[in-house]
């Protein structure tokens, strides 16, 4: 089987794979339309973002490429669009919490059995990277991971409940053995907003002091953590300029300056003899990417496309808040949480809209799995009980009684 070129190459049993699955889903779509047309208005920002990728070929340096992943971007919303379509909230965060279950047993086990490949050796010897290439990767993983696992372990039924409670624990373990402090804090910060998030169900009397309460400490935090930015990076094992990141975004956005709008085209910019040449010769290293996943959308499809993913977030959160305060299961807070990892994650690191990525085929379908909702007024819930008790007694009532 030949392999589909690009300018990174691509593996035919990938290529293989990636179409079967947008066939499958393709048809499995056509067999319920309806459910699949709710889904695909809930949020018009995430399309005019895949859009505006497929079409940036228009005026990318490279635009084979940046046709070529766009088309595949589109394929992995699509499969987003199935998932929001076809299970609920619920539902798909089951599936995650247990895919997520094997993949950290897996890891455990491989790491166990072949620790010259699933240890990183040299600069990073001694952190767990598991069956994948970097340290990173896996802790974004496992930092991702701790989420669902938690969340249907405190709604999980008592036979399983040991077992998720174990996943999450070991999760959590693999995010602390790979040393990234990163992946490590992201984790602790997502546990941390769980209650926090539980709280906007309370009623405004306790609410309103909480969020007084809230508000302070966060301000303390903020003040305490201005007047002592280095002591707590050297705490951390990085240094001011975070790894040299900050050098990094500066020569990134004077790039982004001069192409303000729709950027340089999808997935073109960090390309050999591209316009990264320049931030490469800036830093004086050849990153593949601008480690900030706002900086780095705002390279590929400029503010316009930056504006439809901000966008899309903030529909995640207003209507995630609505759908928590009217539903009581722990699964409500994911699209919360999600929401937020992908907000803190993207500081320093770049999962937004990645061709063939779990967190862009994640995203897809936490956005599109919920609409807007509100509770009803009592005036609502009467008529709405008068209205299917009055068809109740009409459908079984005798014809002549009519």
């Amino acid at each position: 089987i030949r392999t589909i070129k690009g300018y990174r190459g691509e593996y035919p049993l990938i290529v293989l794979m990636q179409y079967g699955v947008i066939a499958v889903s393709l048809l499995l779509m056509a067999l319920r339309p309806k459910t699949v047309a709710r889904a695909i208005f809930r949020d018009p920002f995430i399309w005019a973002l895949v859009l505006t990728a497929i079409v940036s070929f228009a005026w990318s340096d490279f635009p084979s490429l940046s046709l070529k992943r766009g088309i595949s971007t589109l394929q992995t919303a699509m499969f987003g669009l199935y998932l929001a379509s076809r299970y609920s909230l619920k539902e798909q965060l089951q599936l995650v919490a247990w895919a997520m279950g094997i993949i950290s047993i897996f890891t455990v086990l491989f790491t166990g059995a072949f620790p010259g490949s699933g240890i990183e050796q040299g600069i990073h010897a001694g952190a767990w990277r598991g069956p994948l290439v970097h340290k990173n990767m896996l802790a974004r993983l496992m930092a991702m991971g701790t989420i669902p696992t938690l969340l249907v372990a405190l709604d999980a039924p008592a036979k399983h409940r040991r077992l998720l409670w174990l996943v999450f624990w070991i999760t959590l373990a693999l995010a602390v053995l790979t040393t990234s402090k990163t992946g490590l804090l992201i984790a602790f910060a997502l546990v941390a907003l769980t209650p926090l998030f539980k709280a906007l169900r309370w009623t405004d009397g306790v609410m309103i002091p909480f969020a007084i309460f809230l508000v302070f400490i966060t301000t303390s935090g903020v003040t305490w953590l201005a007047e002592n930015w280095e002591e707590f990076l050297f705490g951390l094992g990085k240094d001011p300029t975070l790894s040299g990141r900050t050098y990094l975004w500066e020569a990134s956005i004077d790039k982004i300056s001069q192409r303000p709008w729709l950027g340089y085209g999808y997935q073109a910019f960090w390309q050999v003899s591209g316009a990264a040449e320049y931030v490469w010769t800036a830093v004086r290293y050849r990153p593949a990417h601008s480690h900030n996943g706002f900086v780095n959308l705002a390279l590929d499809l400029g503010l316009v496309g930056a504006f439809f993913f901000v966008m899309s977030l903030v529909t995640i959160y207003i209507r995630g808040i609505s759908w928590l305060r009217i539903t009581k299961s722990s699964a409500a807070l994911w699209p919360l949480l999600y929401a937020s990892f992908l907000l803190l994650y993207n500081q320093t690191e770049s999962t937004i809209i990645e061709h063939n990525n779990l967190f862009w085929l994640l995203h897809i379908s936490v956005t599109l799995s919920i609409g807007y909702v509100r509770r009803l007024t009592p005036q609502e819930k009467a008529d709405r009980e008068y209205w299917a008790n009055f068809k109740q007694q009409t459908a079984i009532a005798p014809s002549g009684d009519l």
